[in-house]
């Protein structure tokens, strides 16, 4: 499987770069603040990332290394269907090549996109008590230019560099600026924890970019083959159940942009025959009847969720029916006119495990408005479902939709699956 998002983006149009002689660059002569802040500008871009609707989910910035290509945050595209990195008036396509979670760095591809290359920090030049300059659009606005000092190199039991420490925290909103050394070098980027907060200066060393070709494809590796190990191990043996699981967790694909990420549910303590998860935010009874939902994390399947869930406690008495409804979770106005159909029984195979489960038909029309509030328009698309829901389980362990609709402004898209990968 190949880890490629297709973000379509509009980005600004390129700052000059004002000359600097390639024997300052050879000589490593400190550059004043504003010849430094001149020099790297242009390799810095604002990021913003955005739902499947094009609401805004994050900002931030993001360090063009070179020609097509660019380095941020990991956390800034999290739940994204799309990403723009953005300047004045223009904007450039991307990808995600390289993710690497576990140290916060991600590498975009970015299509007919032209940046002056840019030095990278030796570890060995890394020095306690040299100054460094961030660079960065805090909140999405113009750039601005931050002094600060590296005060310590951490460094894991094996000797190898974790992370750099910085004197003071970054300004708040700052999460995948650069952090120049003075010759204007990148020596690291501000991590989102690290971004205005009191109690973590770190920043990601720029080193780990050549690293990113390597653990950003086993990082892809790793996700292709997750569901099948997780669920071979977190999955009850037939005729188990699971009245009261402590975890569940989904994998999301978001077919339009082929993004994959973990959906997971904890259960709060126990205070009577109702389960609870997430502090409240999706609230059931034994045999999987939602009760409550008020926060949407797992994309269409929580915000377009019919009143009591996807399926019925009793499917062989209740093999047809309608509903009509509407929900304004994750900020959009749902309108949902749906008839339901049991169809077959079936078996899924996830991991080796084989679940029975019984497979219903949603189809139907759905209405939708950006502004929640909003309810004017004609904003109209036919609306497509299969949900495999096992009696066993009581939850819904694979979920399909398709829809698409609305013009202009109000145009809007979906193509979801949704995966059970664990209980437990």
């Amino acid at each position: 499987m190949r880890l490629l998002l297709p973000f379509t983006l509009a980005l600004a149009t390129a700052l000059a770069v004002p000359a600097a002689s390639a024997q300052e660059a050879r000589s490593g002569t400190a550059l004043a603040p504003d010849a430094l802040f001149a020099r790297v500008s242009p390799n810095v871009w604002v990021l913003q990332a955005h739902d499947a609707q094009g609401k805004v989910l994050a900002t931030g910035s993001a360090v063009a290394i070179g020609a097509g290509t660019a380095v941020t945050s990991c956390q800034l595209l999290a739940k994204a269907a799309s990403v723009a990195l953005k300047r004045d008036n223009v904007s450039y396509g991307a990808t995600l090549v390289y993710p690497d979670v576990a140290r916060d760095l991600c590498q975009l591809r970015i299509a007919n996109f032209s940046a002056p290359p840019i030095g990278i920090t030796p570890v060995n030049a890394l020095q306690v008590g040299m100054p460094l300059y961030i660079v960065g659009s805090p909140r999405g606005k113009e750039l601005t230019l931050g002094t600060g000092m590296l005060a310590g190199l951490r460094r894991s039991d094996a000797g190898e560099l974790e992370a750099l420490q910085l004197i003071a925290p970054p300004e708040a909103g700052l999460g995948g600026a650069g952090l120049f050394d003075a010759q204007g070098r990148l020596a690291g980027v501000v991590g989102v924890a690290t971004a205005g907060s009191g109690s973590s200066n770190l920043a990601m060393p720029a080193s780990w970019i050549a690293e990113l070709p390597v653990r950003g494809q086993l990082a892809i590796e790793r996700l292709a083959m997750q569901p099948a190990a997780a669920f071979a191990n977190g999955v009850p043996a037939p005729g188990q159940g699971f009245a009261r699981p402590s975890v569940v967790e989904y994998q999301l694909h978001d077919r339009l942009t082929n993004l994959h990420r973990k959906v997971v549910y904890r259960a709060d303590p126990a205070t009577d025959d109702r389960i609870s998860f997430n502090s409240g935010g999706w609230v059931e009874k034994p045999g999987g009847e939602v009760v409550s939902l008020t926060s949407a994390i797992a994309g269409e399947f929580d915000a377009a969720m019919p009143p009591g869930g996807w399926a019925k406690t009793n499917l062989k008495q209740e093999a047809a029916w309608k509903t009509r409804y509407n929900s304004t979770l994750g900020g959009t106005r749902i309108n949902m006119d749906l008839s339901a159909t049991v169809m077959e029984d079936t078996v899924l195979t996830v991991g080796g495990q084989e679940i029975k489960a019984v497979r219903i038909e949603y189809r139907g029309f759905t209405q939708r408005f950006a502004d929640a509030g909003a309810v004017t328009g004609n904003q109209y698309g036919p609306y497509r479902a299969e949900v495999w829901f096992s009696p066993e389980l009581g939850r819904v362990i694979r979920f399909e939709v398709k829809t698409r609709g609305g013009a202009s402004g109000g145009a809007f898209q979906v193509s979801e699956v949704l995966e059970l990968v664990s209980l437990r």
